[in-house]
């Protein structure tokens, strides 16, 4: 990574507009990109898949791209101690990356309408300017190049807002990271928008992410690194723009919270002590090793039909960079959901977070929302983890409830609904030792500072832009 690239702070709230004179009516851009291609999508047996081969683990002929394998896992964090699971293991660091660009003022970022075949609802949705693995941009499929890819491998002389390596779904991935970037261009420099490329503000992407399945996961995770600059001296405009009085501006100004180094230091020295207290031992094995799963040629299934399935995929997509490709998913059932419960201490709301391990986490144990519930993962409804009550919170306590697809190139239908819970100050909460309270400015801290927020907590925190 280059060291000449410039940082900067964060993002002006009145970025937060809903429209302007360069942007497109987000939803109507969305339908015109659905509608100017075709797509399709059928299910196949695992057996049939072109170019997979099935044996101890599914992988491509290749050796590129990813391959799904059998773990074993025993650790003393949670309800479970000991179990056996499939796991897609793709070493390769791909790159998720936005471009920004500052006009009349404001900043404006650069949004594909790209088609995922696992998505559900909208099949198209806003992605990240680029989201490609190092197969994808080698053009290992023989596909199409990648646009705007060289403003992100070539970027010395750019303002960077956001580069770190982040975790990906660690009950579904072993391993996985991405390099998550927002990169800033020139107000004087022409960037030529593609056809399925729009300039959206931030306003526009919270009104997308609110409505729900139409912000990717890849894109979220990105976007989980904004945090909002202060503007300082006698003649600076209202830090907060058109923000009226209530929660979003308490979201805003928590931003600006702990951001201290000595903040940010407690907090990790707190992981540090969570890593020590908890163990994990996650070992690869065969496919046809793992207890209490079936692998076939149609497919990898739990024998009580719980968890996930491994299912095989036919995809057509004349949007993509390759206009035909087979593939395995990992098709979950429905249900996840992951909240964050907020309330504000000392003036400043703070959101609980908890240290939770996850087999495929890189260090053992990263900060997840406050409930990460998968009913697939319990044979009884006594068997979810603390505070799950919350999630029958009255309605007046719930300041955003939206349905959000997951990475819908390697997972299919898997669908979270993302729910915060403002609490009253009034209302006491016993939360477990692993949890701990903190400001959003904190958690933003946190994500540009490597692996320490997962990847479910972060899709939470970009629904807060």
């Amino acid at each position: 990574m280059s060291t000449k690239a410039s940082r900067t702070g964060g993002f002006l709230a009145s970025s937060l507009a809903l429209s302007t004179a360069e942007t497109p009516d987000p939803d109507a851009f969305l339908e015109k990109r659905t509608a100017s291609a075709s797509f399709s999508i059928e299910r196949l047996p695992l057996a049939a898949l072109p170019n997979w081969q099935l044996d101890d683990r599914l992988r491509h002929a290749s050796g590129r791209f990813f391959s799904v394998e059998g773990l074993s896992i025993r650790t003393d964090f949670g309800a479970s101690s000991q179990w056996c699971q499939p796991i897609i293991v793709q070493p390769e660091i791909g790159i998720l990356g936005i471009l920004v660009k500052r006009i009349n003022g404001v900043h404006h970022f650069l949004m594909q309408a790209k088609m995922e075949p696992g998505n559900s609802g909208n099949l198209v949705q806003y992605a990240a300017t680029v989201q490609a693995t190092p197969s994808n941009y080698q053009r290992v499929h023989g596909g199409r190049h990648t646009p705007y890819l060289e403003y992100f491998q070539e970027h010395a002389a750019r303002r960077v807002f956001f580069d770190q390596l982040l975790s990906e779904h660690a009950s579904w991935y072993l391993y996985k990271r991405n390099r998550n970037m927002i990169v800033e261009i020139p107000e004087d420099e022409d960037v030529a928008v593609a056809d399925d490329f729009a300039w959206l503000t931030l306003g526009q992407l919270r009104h997308q992410l609110a409505r729900g399945n139409r912000v990717n996961m890849n894109a979220r995770t990105v976007l989980s690194g904004i945090s909002y600059a202060a503007q300082n001296g006698p003649d600076a405009p209202d830090p907060y723009g058109d923000i009226p009085d209530g929660f979003h501006r308490q979201v805003v100004e928590s931003h600006r919270v702990g951001r201290s180094d000595a903040d940010a230091a407690a907090a990790m020295t707190w992981l540090i002590d969570q890593k020590a207290r908890f163990s994990l031992d996650a070992r690869r094995i065969s496919l046809r090793d793992m207890d209490e799963w079936e692998c076939g040629v149609d497919g990898i299934r739990h024998r009580e039909g719980r968890h996930f399935e491994i299912i095989g995929l036919s995809v057509a997509a004349t949007s993509r960079e390759v206009g035909k490709w087979s593939q395995p998913m990992l098709e979950p059932p429905p249900g996840n959901v992951v909240a964050l419960i907020c309330q504000r201490r000392a003036g400043v709301l703070h959101f609980l977070v908890q240290a939770m391990v996850q087999p495929g986490l890189t260090d053992r144990l990263e900060l997840a929302a406050t409930v990460q519930l998968t009913p697939g993962s319990y044979r009884d409804p006594e068997e979810f983890p603390p505070l799950a009550e919350y999630l029958d919170a009255p309605e007046s306590w719930v300041r955003l409830k939206a349905v959000q697809s997951e990475d819908g190139g390697r997972f299919s239908r898997a669908d979270t609904t993302h729910v915060i819970v403002d609490v009253p100050e009034s209302h006491t909460i016993d939360a477990p030792d692993n949890y701990r309270w903190m400001p959003l400015g904190l958690l933003n801290r946190l994500i540009h500072s490597g692996y320490y927020v997962n990847v479910e907590a972060r899709s939470l925190l970009a629904c807060l832009l």
